[in-house]
């Protein structure tokens, strides 16, 4: 996942988006709007290990599922911020890496659960005679 590299540029320091999330409060998102983005947004890295996991242990279009939901969050910020990033001239800027990876993955992750989803099941068929 790209959320843990850089997000956001201020001169030469840069922030991932989870250090980000702590300034939360200038952006106007103090309270309970504020507890309800960083919640989400750290929720994601869970999310995303219970589709590993769930995926190992054959439960595929649960795992399929949690991709979609997790894939449909993680892509439309990182979208947004991937077209809002780029300006290098600004003091203060979005580091397009962190965004454009996160993207990437969650294109990815979203391709994925649609193939698992759309795909169909194999399943043996028998024969009259009883052996399949």
């Amino acid at each position: 996942m790209g959320t843990f590299l850089p997000w956001l540029r201020s001169g030469s320091v840069t922030r991932t988006s989870y250090e980000v999330l702590a300034l939360r409060g200038f952006a106007g998102l103090d309270g309970v709007s504020g507890e309800v983005v960083r919640g989400v947004w750290v929720g994601l890295t869970p999310l995303a290990v219970c589709c590993v996991v769930l995926w190992a242990v054959r439960f595929r279009r649960i795992a399929a599922c949690l991709a979609l939901i997790f894939g449909t969050i993680a892509g439309t910020v990182a979208a947004l911020a991937a077209v809002q990033g780029g300006n290098e001239a600004a003091l203060v800027g979005i580091s397009v890496i962190g965004p454009v990876v996160t993207l990437g993955g969650a294109v990815l992750g979203v391709a994925g659960a649609i193939t698992v989803l759309t795909a169909r099941t194999r399943t043996a068929i028998s024969t009259p005679g009883g052996a399949p």
